[in-house]
């Protein structure tokens, strides 16, 4: 094993992989929007789509309750321990007991899902009173339901690639996992109606986040089979998972949330809730998923060199790096929401109604963005010390606290109230997370992350009343609004945006976009 970058050059190699990761984010969601609109197109905001949506709650609880999601989170810290002892034998051993202990108990629950898929389903989406659509959510769920097996041991041989610092399978998978999706849903689309979505999505977890690793890890991967319950390795492994299996963190519960209490309210309210909230996840994937995926192998390896006031430093600058780009993000979204979900869905079976309360949705949703970005990064100091408790705990207690936050706004706001309610949960969720994390460790500088909430806002205001000011322009010149209208809309409000941020940034000069620019200017000059 070679000897550690210092700091510097540790910190130039992440920016490198979120780089890498936010590119794949972008045209991944890119693609899950085409997806969505291929979706609404053919089918609307109706009952189908509703059932379709819901079909994703059983089988993201397994993924959940399993810790599927989480690998990333609970393997890295041990992997990397191994490698940094210079014992992969001992990693790989780790990783075949993991494998084969943790699938055998999956590929359990998976035919035990697909048994009780009817008794479970309609727990989940109680407005679901129509016995139709309920059995076509049953049927797709029980659809979908395997390709979490493809996952898991995907996302395992993924944690192994991280550590050794190869993310490009990372970036292709999701490309591949939409691109399937698409594909099989037209096509099927004749025979099997939205169930042919259903089929896209097992076959692409197929080809993409399981087979794509699989393939790039070939020559490394060290795999017997292990059935070892008991080995001391995985029973680290389950100290580090458990917190995660057994916590139930907003981060995930949102979207059940939404589920459970929109399947009680108008047909399509599901599909709204789901396209306006996707719509906001793009660019806190692209933001803070990305940032934080790339960030966790680094943060570890520091912590793991002793090195934890540099992880601190580190950590607070990453979290005020995205805090500021989401809040500047939010404020583009909100401001241009109507012609954003115009131009996106509004076409065949999608109607007038539809688009305008998904774009009331999104402002509601783009409120939040911030708090996820900044969430989402916070808690990789906890994961990067194999501390899994602390921030499960954290987060369990907030979502006892967001529940009724909740409930008060669905009842007194609609669907309205439950996007509302997820922002305040996140951002609740955020605070708690980062006040714990300084608490906890004494050393997390908090200038670096008020300093950006600040600059970031204001700079948002600035931008978003240009804005909307353009947006006013160009409805007051422009026919009524159809697709093209949309368009000129869209392109008037981000030129105006876009202006106002350029002109502010080199008067302000903030330290979060001298970074961005710095890195492209360096990687200018290398080229040229």
């Amino acid at each position: 094993m070679s000897s550690q970058p210092p700091g510097a050059s540790i910190g130039r190699r992440m920016g490198i992989a979120a780089a890498i990761l936010s590119v794949s984010v972008l045209l991944s969601r890119v693609l899950g929007f085409l997806r969505e609109a291929v979706i609404a197109y053919a089918h609307g905001a109706s009952a189908a789509t509703d059932a379709y949506y819901a079909a994703f709650t059983l089988p993201d609880l397994m993924n959940y309750f399993l810790a599927g999601g989480t690998l990333s989170i609970t393997f890295i810290p041990l992997f990397s321990a191994f490698v940094a002892a210079n014992d992969e034998e001992g990693g790989w051993r780790l990783f075949s007991t993991v494998a084969t202990t943790m699938g055998t108990v999956l590929v359990f629950f998976t035919i035990a899902l697909e048994l009780a898929a009817p008794y479970i389903v309609p727990w989940l989406v109680p407005g679901f009173d129509d016995p139709a659509q309920l059995a076509l959510a049953v049927e797709m769920t029980r659809i979908v339901i395997p390709a979490q097996l493809c996952f898991y041991f995907g996302g395992l041989l993924q944690a192994t690639l991280f550590v050794r610092e190869i993310f490009w399978p990372a970036a292709v998978a999701p490309l591949i996992y939409n691109v399937c999706i698409i594909v099989f849903g037209i096509a099927l689309d004749p025979w099997l109606g939205i169930r042919g979505f259903s089929v896209g999505v097992v076959v692409g977890a197929v080809l993409g986040p399981l087979a794509l690793p699989l393939w790039a890890a070939r020559h490394e991967v060290k795999f017997s089979f292990r059935f070892a319950p008991t080995d001391p390795g995985f029973r680290q492994f389950l100290l580090l998972t458990l917190p995660l299996m057994l916590g139930v963190g907003l981060v995930t519960v949102d979207e059940w949330l939404l589920r459970y209490f929109g399947s009680q309210h108008a047909e399509g309210a599901i599909t709204w809730l789901n396209n306006s909230r996707k719509l906001m996840l793009v660019l806190f994937a692209v933001i803070g998923q990305a940032a934080g995926q790339a960030a966790l192998p680094f943060l570890t390896r520091l912590h793991h060199e002793g090195r934890d006031e540099e992880m601190a430093q580190m950590l607070a600058t990453s979290v005020g790096r995205v805090l500021f780009l989401a809040i500047i993000g939010g404020a583009a979204l909100a401001v241009a929401a109507d012609p954003i979900v115009w131009v996106i869905f509004r076409r065949g079976a999608f109607a007038a109604h539809d688009s305008a309360t998904t774009a009331t949705l999104l402002v509601c949703f783009a409120a939040g963005l911030g708090a996820w970005a900044a969430q989402t990064m916070a808690v990789r100091g906890f994961y990067a010390r194999k501390d899994t408790l602390t921030p499960m705990l954290v987060a369990s207690t907030v979502v006892v606290f967001a529940v009724p936050i909740y409930l008060f706004l669905d009842e007194a706001y609609g669907i309205v109230g439950l996007a509302v309610a997820s922002s305040i949960g996140m951002t609740i969720n955020a605070t708690a997370t980062i006040a714990t994390y300084r608490w906890r460790t004494r050393d997390l500088p908090l200038r670096p992350i008020l300093g950006a909430i600040g600059r970031g806002t204001l700079i948002a205001a600035a931008c978003g009343v240009a804005s909307y000011a353009a947006g006013l322009g160009v409805r007051r010149l422009l026919p009524p609004l159809d697709f093209w209208t949309n368009v000129a809309l869209l392109g008037a409000q981000g030129a105006a945006f876009a202006a106002v941020l350029l002109v502010v940034a080199a008067l302000v000069r903030p330290v979060e976009l001298e970074f961005v620019s710095a890195r492209v200017r360096s990687r200018l000059s290398r080229e040229a």
